[in-house]
């Protein structure tokens, strides 16, 4: 008897002391880097998956649930009382070399130091100066940049659409990184050497960058990427950072970030057709949705490219590459996140991407970097051939052939915010599966236009220009000054979109008695985007202010 009960007394006493240290080095982590890595066994945590919002997912296994945890995280965890696992930090699985000096960087076979990447972005565009164009997009509190660079011929002509890649948003995901670098660089060297990168500059604007989180990439010192984290300075997982479509402005509870304010900005700014975010820590595309469970529109299409992004990867790699799921998957059947980069482009800014994970090691061995690049770079070249396919065309005014700001919505197919728009210079651009189908396109005091019997072949481009004629019953209160804006969809459900051809210095929303419900001063003031889910059905009012005037539209919500 006294045997059992010392037994049991030194487990007690084993298992008191190892969740205290559990404990402790789990502070100590926090404390040094913001974050840590951590598990659960698989059947704790499905049925928590709320209780748990401020973790951020990672990957599953058999067995266990994979989470990096902020303090906030590690909180939530021990209020719940739930048993995890400290896990060895991903970007500390290897120590990777640094290149010492430019030269070392000409293979790519290398990691750069922060001085180093901010040189080489501004050489692409000092060397190539008819290709390539540099741009800061933003300056980071710690004096970061986050850089990007626009390749093509002529590039910033009206009528190419525009593409971006960007990676390493989760600052310890460094494959991406160096792959598009060396991105920039191949296309740049072969241009007029190489027919598909003739092609693709000649006919996109392609916007690429390599470094979406700076701060968490060079968390060790601008020398090193070597303890690189995943969440950004503020201890901050950028891709729960985004408006929501299903759970609102701010689903992580946080503030929009630097880098996350960086981004938005450039969408507001560019109209961006197609897009790809670069992760890592699996091998597979992650197409929409990862909010919620319904499908997109363009299912078949989301379907039909990811599966050939995955294919081209599988034959271009030894067995085993890109195979997990078959190498796609939608993401809430992978596993649901909300606030992540990939819906908010795609609902609120009615763009094509999606999220791919290059590598199962998040941070490999520079020597495997020449390995992933031959791996992936035909499939990046597809992709963004992609945007190439589908229908293309011109929005104009009937009588006076001025550009219009309109939209094509695809009727009996288009939810979701799959409807797209043509550019400020008229031009729309809407990749397609091959069917047929009705169209309709409209604009603010402009009668609508259906067209139907639209054939879309597979692989292949249907230009298909659009002349809307004007309503001479709109109501013009300051038509002298040209001001219109819209609002759509009307009757609404979830969402309420507002656009207009000049600038709207202020937003509110009526109900219909004309109580105010929300006030607020645009971040953009020509693209606007409000939820409703949150609201009853019924008629409310939207009033904005233009040049210090007033305008207001009655809108129905469902």
């Amino acid at each position: 008897m006294k045997i059992v009960l010392l037994l049991c007394l030194s487990w007690l006493s084993f298992f008191g002391l190892n969740a205290q240290n559990i404990k402790l080095e789990t502070n100590s982590q926090l404390l040094q880097r913001g974050e840590v890595y951590i598990s659960f066994r698989r059947e704790e945590v499905n049925s928590l998956k709320s209780e748990l919002s401020a973790l951020s997912f990672d990957k599953l296994d058999t067995h266990r649930v994979y989470f990096y945890a902020n303090r906030k995280g590690i909180n939530q965890v021990r209020k719940l009382r739930l048993d995890y696992r400290l896990e060895p930090i991903p970007s500390m699985q290897y120590i990777v070399s640094m290149a010492k000096e430019m030269a070392d960087l000409n293979n790519w076979d290398i990691y750069p130091t922060y001085a180093q990447y901010d040189s080489i972005m501004h050489a692409f565009a000092q060397d190539y100066p008819l290709l390539c164009k540099f741009h800061n997009l933003g300056v980071l509190p710690s004096g970061r940049k986050i850089l990007a660079v626009q390749l093509g011929k002529s590039y910033g002509k009206a009528s190419k659409p525009q593409f971006l890649y960007t990676a390493t948003m989760h600052g310890d995901e460094t494959t991406g990184y160096v792959l598009m670098l060396r991105l920039i660089d191949y296309m740049l060297k072969n241009y007029s050497t190489n027919a598909t990168v003739n092609q693709l500059l000649d006919s996109v604007d392609i916007w690429i960058n390599p470094l979406a989180n700076p701060d968490g990439t060079y968390a060790g010192g601008n020398n090193t990427v070597n303890g690189a984290t995943r969440y950004n300075g503020n201890s901050i997982d950028l891709n729960r950072n985004y408006p929501d479509p299903a759970h609102g402005p701010h689903p992580d509870g946080n503030i929009y970030q630097p880098e996350t304010v960086v981004f938005m900005h450039l969408a507001d700014s560019i109209h961006f057709t197609m897009s790809a975010n670069l992760h890592g820590g699996k091998e597979v595309v992650n197409y929409p949705w990862d909010t919620w469970q319904r499908y997109p529109a363009d299912s078949l299409w989301w379907i039909t490219v990811s599966r050939q992004f995955a294919d081209t990867a599988q034959s271009h790699s030894p067995n085993g590459y890109f195979s997990y799921r078959s190498g796609y998957t939608n993401g809430y059947e992978w596993y649901p996140i909300s606030g992540g980069r990939q819906d908010y482009m795609n609902y609120f800014h009615h763009c094509r991407e999606f999220t791919l994970e290059l590598s199962n090691v998040k941070n490999p061995p520079s020597s495997q970097l020449p390995l992933y690049w031959n791996y992936l770079y035909p499939s990046f070249l597809n992709y963004i051939g992609e945007i190439n396919y589908g229908l293309k065309g011109m929005i104009t005014d009937s009588t006076t052939g001025k550009p219009l700001k309109a939209m094509l919505m695809i009727l009996n197919y288009d939810k979701d915010s799959s409807e797209v728009f043509s550019t400020d210079s008229g031009f729309y651009f809407r990749p397609l599966p091959a069917n047929t189908y009705t169209m309709e396109f409209s604009a603010p005091h402009y009668y609508s236009t259906i067209i139907r019997g639209v054939k879309i072949g597979a692989d292949s481009l249907t230009y298909l220009n659009v002349h809307l004629k004007a309503d001479p019953t709109a109501v013009f209160s300051a038509s002298h000054n040209e001001i219109s804006f819209g609002v759509y969809p009307n009757p609404a459900d979830e969402k309420i979109n507002i656009f207009s051809n000049n600038k709207i210095s202020e937003v509110q929303l009526l109900d219909a008695l004309g109580n105010r419900i929300n006030s607020f001063v645009p971040s953009n003031p020509y693209s606007i985007h409000i939820i409703t889910s949150n609201l009853k059905a019924g008629i409310y009012i939207i009033h904005v202010k233009i040049n210090n005037a007033n305008y207001s539209k009655k809108i129905i919500i469902e």
